[in-house]
């Protein structure tokens, strides 16, 4: 599974969509609802503030992406 927060972005929306064609697992992390593609697990969550922070976020790889 790759957590990739800021999901919702310029450039983490583009990356949850590559990683998807490339038939990896995904889970996407924004501050805001959005639709993620299919078969992406959408979380909502602000990962600056640990007290809003997704507390069962398990991953092989994580990335933010933010511009």
């Amino acid at each position: 599974m790759i957590v990739v927060t800021g999901a919702t972005g310029n450039v983490g929306r583009p990356l949850v969509q590559a990683l998807v064609n490339a038939g990896a697992p995904v889970t996407a992390v924004s501050r805001r609802a959005a639709e993620a593609p299919a078969g992406v697990r959408s979380v909502r969550a602000e990962p600056i503030r640990p007290s809003r922070k997704a507390s069962s976020l398990r991953s092989e790889a994580q990335t933010h992406c933010s511009c």
